[in-house]
């Protein structure tokens, strides 16, 4: 076979039920240990007069971390292989095995020694000690470099060796550093995947195996399709949209993009604009509650705060970012003269509507989130109502047959409840209950087999997907051991405040181009831990010192901040991931794409500079202000904002109601950038000079049609 281009192998049969059979022991892992499904049970059997001690038993949650990742370990090795070009995709060659069974073993070593450390209090020198440690972790790299590609392990390796010189060659100390402790691998980065990501990974996998995601898109075109810049504006709007259940660009891309971009071209755009479009929509779909990117967990860890003030805080700045790429894209399209496409072409609302409540599971996840319920459980309880709404939506089934299993999953709720488990907590059971049962009635009865092999395929999905987190969450908490093990992050932050001479401004400046820097190599999740470890904190002073925010809520916009350009940095060149997508899907030459995705996405960039200097966008809580003070640095903040998107659209655009030359592109981009400083007069020269501007070129468009 000659050599093509791959990302995964393509496995024999025994060895594709090899790694389904992991993904479901992943799964049911997962949900019974780490979730607390067991315990769940074990109160329910108890209030019943079965006291079943043995489902108490639960690992350590260091334990867990280091089985499920071997599990990770294991099969990455066996799917992914070692080089992109290879000429038998079809064939694992015999070291593949030898690396999956040692990477595995070498972290079920942890699980197996874990309680004597405990107990004893350190680890003895031994040489199986030091010699398992080393190989995980170099394991780890290299199943990280097969799937991640060479920048982040790389950069990994290299801190690595760096710290180990740090400590002169201290092995002991630093294998118990970052392998023993709670440290390095098994960070806060890994125990924030295991413990909640993996819920919302699973999530939104079932979400899109059901049909949500092509749902959303064909709703979303039957809405705006007909518009001007129809097609273009579905893919931002469906994005968004999708974005509320994806934490992932690129899947957020390859799930709207298969729709949007094929109609994009048909309604004639130019393929480096079509698969620009959809990849910078889709970038924002990260930043857009309930479902952020994985960071946004890790971020609700570091700083000690419940992921619903993460949500809220993202809310208007993800508003602000898909409400500039829509104003682009129309200006874009008229610029281009692209006719809106006939409703012919386009789905019907009417067919469409009697489907609806196959979104009901966003609502339902935003708001468990917003109540306060633990990340896990309100992931889990929403696949139960999206269980629901996928049986309620099959054809196949008698409404008897639907209202039945309706039925029984509400009365096992109300039993749970009833029989003693919190609301949270019966929520979290009727959820993990409600998969089990449809793959099991999927497998015996016809009518649901569909549903059956969907989430089938959504386990095997979610388990495939969340090794791309897990792993630049292990790399990232391998970089931050080395951080903290040699105090390197205090000691750079100061050197940066010193640098700076503490202007927010200039961190703000650094913290944006480490983190654009980064995202040319390392995923959002990585880039976000090491960006924030080494400018959070420093960067949160200077914003308290501009806003007079007390150091906690400014810890939070700095923290956004550096989140949101690690978003960013998914189209951001050389790598741009989703524009990489995007490219391929419109088939489309790459740079000029990815180039039409920044382009696209500049208004965007600036976004955070100016939450950062009006932290009020954020809906930070503040007992110095009253509401009425709030209320009008909010509107004043949002206003100002969206004339800075109408500004620089226009501006780089070249289109302001009819196009405009360089000196007017010149004027808008100006007060545009300007615009940051938020100064109030700034703000009333930009407006009357924008207002104008449109007026001029009003009636000089009048008199050429004259």
């Amino acid at each position: 076979m000659s050599e093509v281009l791959v990302t995964e192998r393509t496995l024999p049969k025994y060895l594709l039920k090899l790694i389904l059979a992991l993904a479901f022991i992943f799964t049911i892992y997962e949900i019974t240990f780490v979730m607390g499904l067991n315990f769940a049970l074990y109160t329910l059997l108890k209030n019943i007069g079965l006291d079943v001690k043995q489902l108490l038993y639960t690992p350590d949650i260091q334990q867990s971390m280091a089985f499920l990742l071997g599990l990770l370990l294991f099969s990455s090795y066996i799917i992914y292989p070692v080089r992109k070009r290879v000429k038998d995709i079809g064939k694992v060659p015999f070291y593949d095995y030898i690396f999956a069974i040692i990477a595995f073993a070498s972290m079920f070593y942890l699980v197996v020694i874990y309680p004597r450390v405990v107990q004893v209090g350190y680890v003895e020198a031994t040489l199986l000690n030091i010699i398992v440690p080393m190989l995980a972790i170099a394991l780890l790299l290299e199943a990280s470099r097969r799937i991640l590609g060479l920048a982040l392990p790389l950069i990994t390796l290299t801190i690595l060796a760096l710290g180990l010189t740090y400590e002169e060659f201290n092995i002991r100390r630093f294998v118990n550093h970052m392998y023993y402790a709670r440290e390095g691998v098994f960070a806060i980065p890994l125990f924030v995947m295991v413990s909640y990501v993996y819920a919302f990974v699973l999530f939104g996998s079932i979400l899109e195996k059901i049909g949500v995601g092509e749902y959303i898109t064909k709703f979303t075109m039957s809405l705006v399709g007909h518009r001007w810049g129809g097609p273009a504006k579905t893919a931002v709007v469906a994005s968004a949209l999708v974005g509320t259940i994806s934490g992932s660009s690129v899947a957020n891309v390859l799930i709207t993009g298969t729709f949007t971009i094929p109609l994009m071209k048909k309604a004639g755009y130019p393929p480096e604009v079509a698969g620009a479009v959809e990849p910078v929509a889709s970038t924002g779909g990260q930043l857009m509650p309930p479902v952020m990117g994985a960071a946004a967990f890790v971020m609700a860890q570091f700083l000690g705060r419940p992921y619903r003030d993460i949500m809220i805080a993202a809310a208007i700045p993800a508003i602000l970012y898909f409400t500039s790429v829509y104003i682009y894209v129309d200006r874009v399209t008229k610029k281009l003269g692209i006719r809106p496409l006939p409703r012919e072409q386009l789905p019907r609302f009417r067919e469409l509507l009697p489907g609806v409540y196959l979104l009901s599971p966003i609502p339902v996840i935003t708001w468990l989130l917003l109540l306060g319920l633990e990340p896990q459980y309100s992931a889990i309880a929403a696949i139960g109502v999206a269980i629901i709404s996928a049986i309620l939506y099959q054809r196949e089934l008698s409404w008897g047959t639907k209202i039945s299993a309706s039925c029984i999953l509400a009365i096992i709720g109300i039993l749970a409840y009833l029989l003693g488990l919190p609301v949270s907590v019966s929520l979290f059971f009727v959820g993990s209950i409600s998969i089990f049962i449809a793959i099991i009635t999927g497998i015996l009865l016809r009518g649901v087999r569909g549903m059956s092999t969907a989430l089938t395929r959504a386990i095997e999905s979610s388990f495939k997907n969340v090794a791309t987190v897990f792993f630049a969450a292990s790399c990232a908490g391998l970089i931050q051991g080395v951080l903290t093990m040699t105090g390197w992050a205090t000691d750079i932050g100061y050197r940066l405040v010193d640098l700076s001479g503490g202007n927010a401004f200039l961190l703000m400046l650094t913290a944006m181009s480490i983190s654009l820097v980064l995202g040319t190599g390392v995923p959002t999740t990585a880039n976000y831990i090491i960006t924030s470890t080494i400018v959070g904190t420093p960067m949160a002073r200077a914003i308290s010192s501009i806003t007079g925010l007390d150091l906690e809520s400014a810890k939070l916009v700095a923290h956004m901040f550096v989140f949101y350009f690690g978003i960013i940095a998914d189209i951001t060149p050389p790598v741009a991931l989703a524009s990489y997508a995007g490219s391929m899907l419109a088939k489309s030459h790459f740079w000029r794409t990815a180039l039409n995705a920044t382009i696209f996405g500049t208004a965007g960039y600036l976004v955070p500079y100016i939450f950062a200097q009006n932290p009020t966008l954020l809906i930070l809580p503040s007992a110095s202000n009253t509401p009425t003070v709030v209320i009008y640095r909010l509107v004043t903040g949002v206003s100002s904002a969206v004339l800075t998107v109408l500004l620089l659209s226009a501006g780089i655009a070249g289109w302001h109601y009819t196009k405009i030359g360089r000196i007017q592109r010149a004027i808008l981009i100006i007060l545009g950038v300007t615009l940051l400083t938020q100064n109030e007069y700034i703000v009333l020269v930009a407006l009357a000079t924008y207002i104008g501007l449109y007026m001029y070129n009003k009636r000089r468009q009048r008199i050429k049609s004259h």
